[in-house]
């Protein structure tokens, strides 16, 4: 008897395993499986897109460049539990990518919102956040913009950008300590 259970034990963990892989060989040969799972993404890719680059167009582009770079790379999407991670991580650097090809001058639109902050808090205030955000680190304003504007928790974040949590904790620390130092500069010399 305890034979046969055993077998059958092994049995469904070759199938989960073997399932696993189907699934990946299913992603890898199917395209539109990939194109599907980025569609069901979309408005989180745009968010993200769009909280870097501040403007519609740009945001799309760099979703598209996202999107072929996934079907590039597909094959190396280890566990497919993990998708959201991988496009997280490969949209975080095409933004970070366009930015810089574009020398970080970022244009700045009045129609920009930020969900989590109060709506007591003046355009002028949001505007001058928005600058402050974009004058940081990439790595500090990455931790920032997933936390705050996606929130994301710090488990997540750490996940897709690849680092301990306790970085992330230090990485948040300080860019909140230099948007505080900025906004306060900005705010004395008025």
């Amino acid at each position: 008897m305890d034979d046969v259970a055993t077998m059958k034990v092994k049995i469904l963990n070759l199938k989960k395993s073997n399932q696993k892989s189907m699934v990946k060989k299913d992603i890898v040969r199917d395209r539109k499986y990939l194109g599907e799972l980025i569609k069901n993404n979309k408005v989180y890719l745009y968010k993200i897109a769009y909280s870097y680059v501040k403007n519609q167009d740009d945001a799309l582009e760099i979703i598209q460049e996202c999107s072929y770079k996934a079907m590039l790379n597909i094959g190396k999407l280890k566990e497919t539990n993990y998708f959201k991670t991988w496009i997280t991580r490969i949209l975080i650097n095409c933004s970070i990518d366009f930015l810089k090809a574009k020398n970080n001058q970022i244009s700045f639109n009045d129609e920009i919102r930020l969900e989590t902050i109060t709506k007591s808090i003046s355009i002028d205030e949001k505007l001058d956040l928005y600058k402050a955000i974009d004058l940081l680190n990439d790595k500090y304003k990455t931790v920032i913009i997933l936390k705050y504007f996606n929130d994301m928790t710090i488990e997540d974040i750490s996940k897709i950008i690849e680092i301990p949590q306790n970085t992330v904790k230090t990485y948040l620390r300080r860019a909140k300590n230099k948007l505080g130092n900025s906004l306060e500069e900005d705010y004395l010399n008025e």
